[in-house]
């Protein structure tokens, strides 16, 4: 789920690519004109002046119909019966001056009807682009609900079936030693807590996804911000082994932010470097400081990251594109990218970021 598509993007730049291409085919048919009349304001215009010259003691006739141009040659067939030529040949200057008139409007419009062609063209080719785009847009929708659906089914059917093969163990009496009976019971209750906790990671995740959802933003001290959450991490880093390394002054770094949703980006990402990777891996959290942005960044030294790291974004997504890791909803890091794409940051992966393999680095607007 993604705030904005590519698709609602096209059709935002629709009016300024019609208006861009109008203006450059409006230039090149006015171009063209200029240069069309003055094409025939020499080679035309002084052979209509001798042809009127010529014709000018003649009749007025014009072909501008078939009833004119009957009568305009029986008048010709009548002259050179008479053998009066000097009138025949004056009519027939006179339509020809006529025609040649005719034919410089028709070559004065060629140019603008090849222009509406070609800016129709454009046009068409443009919607039917973003059609094509919208279409494979709702292809992808469709395939990440039926995947996102599948995933959620087997990650709740496992521990279904483990909890329901262990409850039935207790009920038929089939568990008659204490300590195997007090195991069942753990693993029932460390199960029942994983699925509740995707539960809400999942229904979360649907809300920031809903148009329902609406940031409560407020001026948040980031330095103060991410001085909390890392003193909240440190005892899960010490518990897993990993050496954590703080790098955020005192120094005051106001942005603009729901205070707790930026909380859990930050959270999220470091409980993200805990669960996968080894102990002894040394984790950074660092606020580094520029203009106008402040980029929070949390990186390890530990394994590099395969495939496309930003698919690690997808739902149930993991770095070789399989199914999410065991104990992990697979959900962190795209509530992480809803959250930041909600505030207009921009989450993406660095590496490697320095000495470390790897960084998430959350770009954040500075007030």
């Amino acid at each position: 789920m993604t705030t904005q598509s590519r698709g609602t993007d096209d059709l935002r730049g629709l009016p300024f690519y019609l208006i861009s291409r109008f203006v450059v085919v409006l230039l090149v048919v006015v171009a063209t004109e200029h240069g069309v009349a003055l094409f025939e304001e020499h080679a035309f215009v002084p052979l209509l002046e001798r042809m009127a010259t010529r014709a000018g003691t003649a009749g007025a006739y014009t072909t501008t119909s078939a009833a004119s141009t009957l009568a305009w040659i029986a008048t010709l067939m009548g002259f050179l019966a008479k053998a009066n030529y000097l009138s025949a040949a004056g009519i027939a200057l006179q339509s020809a001056f006529v025609g040649i008139v005719l034919l410089m409007l028709v070559v004065l419009a060629l140019p603008v009807a090849a222009g509406a062609a070609v800016f129709s063209f454009l046009v068409a080719r443009r919607v039917r682009a973003i059609q094509e785009e919208r279409e494979r847009e709702v292809q992808e929708l469709e395939q990440r609900r039926n995947r996102f659906m599948t995933d959620i089914a087997h990650d709740l059917r496992t521990p279904l079936m483990a909890i329901g093969g262990m409850a039935h163990a207790l009920d038929d009496g089939l568990v008659r030693d204490k300590q195997t009976h007090d195991e069942y019971v753990r693993a029932i209750c460390s199960k029942t807590d994983k699925m509740s906790e995707l539960v809400s990671t999942v229904f979360d995740y649907a809300k920031l996804g809903s148009g329902d959802f609406a940031l409560e933003r407020e001026d948040v001290d980031l330095s103060q911000l991410l001085l909390r959450e890392a003193a909240l991490a440190y005892t899960d880093m010490e518990s897993v082994g990993m050496e954590f390394d703080v790098r955020v002054d005192e120094k005051p770094c106001v942005v603009h932010a729901d205070p707790v949703q930026l909380a859990r980006v930050v959270s999220n990402l470091l409980a993200n470097a805990a669960r996968h990777n080894e102990a002894g891996t040394v984790v950074l959290l660092e606020l580094d400081r520029k203009a106008g942005v402040a980029c929070v960044v949390v990186a390890d030294t530990g394994r590099p990251l395969l495939g496309d790291p930003q698919k690690l974004f997808e739902p149930f997504a993991r770095e070789d594109g399989s199914r999410s890791a065991e104990g992990s909803s697979g959900l962190g890091l795209s509530i992480c990218k809803e959250i930041a794409q909600m505030h207009g940051y921009d989450l993406f992966v660095a590496q490697p970021y320095g000495s470390f393999c790897k960084a998430f680095v959350l770009k954040c607007a500075v007030v």
